[in-house]
């Protein structure tokens, strides 16, 4: 894949910072859902997992989340668990390909790059790490804290107005003003929409929902992933 008419669309005044969700944007599905199936398969933890899925009906996914890793932060050592997890062959095939391609060159590139995703963070960058993308000091992994061994309660899942928040603060750290930089965000989620109010410019991964589309272009002028793909190739 070219790039080299990227710098076109660079701003020569502005610093750019490029913000990536995971789950549905540079990955085709939800990571954790694959790891679930993993885990279903490798350790026995069967019955715990069906019953989980089965209240998740009631309960939402969300509080059945929580349930299920500080149950299993108890009994494994998950960041091992994602590594083991992340080495599985088939899980690099759901990435989707042309996007990952763009983030791993900016990545090389050395322009500053934020993944901000609702995921653990752990699980993350455990597969970024398998696929030769570490965190350096103008990348950076934002996602849920894993909860930790005895912990009797869940941190709040990174997602929504949270995620606009942190992005907030880590550029606040930077020391540079909003109004001085271009923020490229790429999403595919209605939670996104906090984040779109911080970027100039926001693209839209959902390539086959019209309905949000239309949605995104009217309040945040976003544009559709392929389009932007095509100005840089």
């Amino acid at each position: 894949m070219k790039m080299s008419s990227f710098p076109k669309i660079k701003n020569q005044k502005n610093e750019n910072i490029f913000i990536f969700d995971f789950d549905g944007t540079l990955f085709r599905y939800d990571l954790l859902i694959f790891y679930l199936i993993h885990h279903f398969f490798a350790y026995n933890d069967k019955f715990f997992l069906v019953r989980s899925f089965i209240s998740a009906y009631d309960q939402g996914l969300t509080s059945i989340r929580k349930k299920i890793f500080l149950n299993f932060s108890n009994k494994y050592e998950l960041t091992t668990c994602f590594e083991n997890f992340s080495r599985t062959f088939y899980v690099r095939y759901f990435l989707r390909k042309k996007l990952f391609l763009f983030f791993k060159k900016l990545n090389k590139d050395n322009e500053t790059v934020f993944i901000v995703t609702a995921n653990y963070q752990e699980l993350v960058k455990a597969f970024l790490e398998e696929n030769d993308i570490f965190e350096r000091e103008n990348f950076k992994i934002v996602g849920t804290e894993l909860p930790k061994k005895n912990q009797l309660s869940h941190k709040k899942i990174l997602k929504g107005k949270f995620k606009a928040k942190k992005i907030s603060h880590l550029i606040k750290e930077k020391k540079i003003k909003i109004s001085d930089i271009d923020i490229y965000n790429f999403f595919d989620d209605y939670e996104d929409k906090y984040l779109c109010t911080l970027a100039r410019h926001n693209i839209l991964v959902s390539i086959y929902n019209r309905k949000k589309m239309k949605f995104f272009k009217k309040n945040f002028n976003a544009i559709f992933y392929n389009d932007f793909m095509k100005k840089i190739s």
